[in-house]
């Protein structure tokens, strides 16, 4: 676990990405921002220059976390709010809430790129995850695989990225 800690936090340190390629006006975007920068939460931005060459990605952010009750309404009711007019990919529900959703934001007219909300809370643990691309969401599942196959170099070293 720490190494994977550590793994995440060279990524964060060699490729933090600016607000230049980050979705504009989602409320995810503040739970990201305010989230993001808590003790224990790991935060991953990785865009173009990481992703070219291994999937259609854009950008990819990401954010674990310890969740709470405060935390997850927070995060529901932005990803409520940001999927209007979009659609429902996944969502499974346990005891009337969301365990784990999948949803593609609603396309602005004739934009190429799609956008993604992934969430997921299990185990008083929450990842919400925000990916823009080139891809339908038909591919969706192929493009999330090609991320695993991502690697990276640590002295010398190829360490597959899960």
């Amino acid at each position: 676990m720490k190494q994977r800690i550590l793994i995440l936090l060279f990524i964060l340190s060699f490729f933090r990405v600016g607000n230049v390629m980050a979705q504009t006006n989602l409320e995810v975007d503040k739970i990201f921002e305010t989230y993001g920068k808590q003790k224990g939460a790991i935060l991953i931005e990785l865009s173009t220059d990481i992703l070219a060459g291994h999937t259609q990605m854009k950008l990819y952010k990401s954010l674990t976390i310890v969740s709470n009750d405060p935390l997850i309404a927070a995060t529901t009711t932005a990803i409520k709010n940001d999927i209007e007019g979009g659609m429902k990919l996944i969502e499974t529900l346990k005891n009337g809430n969301t365990e784990t959703g999948y949803y593609c934001l609603k396309r602005k007219e004739g934009a190429s790129m799609y956008e993604y909300i992934l969430y997921k809370e299990k185990s008083k643990k929450m990842t919400l995850i925000y990916i823009q691309g080139h891809f339908s969401p038909q591919q969706l599942e192929k493009e999330l695989n090609k991320l695993k196959d991502l690697f990276i170099y640590v002295n010398n070293k190829r360490i597959k990225l899960q």
